[in-house]
């Protein structure tokens, strides 16, 4: 069985394949759960204050989606905001309890899918496998000036 260091050591190889850039994932971010789980693993990992402004940097998508986003988790009870004393133009977001609850509940399912492909591929072929898509990576380039 896949010990937790390895799970652990396996995620963040594949971050680094996949890191959140413009042109990734999250940019891509809707209504759909991806959002609520993009914006949990934010606060969860965040040593600071974080502000809806600095979600909808590091996300890369609009300060309107944001506040439709937030406005939706402050309804599921996952998180509160709350204005800055010395500035109420400023929001602050935290989790709540609920939240939490919910990003460790989706740490914990990250871990067991992790320990499960771990277990029956094998720690040195999904290490390759990252290898590879790294290569891939890095040899494909986007001109931004296409992409439009």
């Amino acid at each position: 069985m896949a010990t937790k260091a390895q799970i652990k050591m396996v995620l963040e190889e594949f971050k680094k394949v996949h890191p959140p850039h413009p042109a990734g994932i999250l940019q891509r971010i809707d209504e759909r759960q991806e959002g609520v789980g993009a914006v949990l693993h934010l606060l969860h990992e965040s040593d600071e204050m974080v502000t809806a402004g600095r979600i909808s940097e590091v996300l890369g998508i609009s300060t309107a989606r944001v506040a439709v986003l937030l406005k939706k988790m402050v309804l599921k009870g996952l998180i509160i905001k709350e204005h800055v004393q010395s500035d109420a133009r400023i929001t602050v977001v935290s989790l709540t309890e609920q939240g939490r609850e919910t990003i460790q509940a989706i740490e914990d399912e990250i871990f067991y899918q992790m320990g499960i492909v771990i277990d029956k591929v094998g720690e040195e072929r999904v290490l390759e496998f990252i290898a590879i898509a790294k290569e891939i990576q890095n040899a494909v380039t986007f001109n931004e000036n296409f992409r439009n």
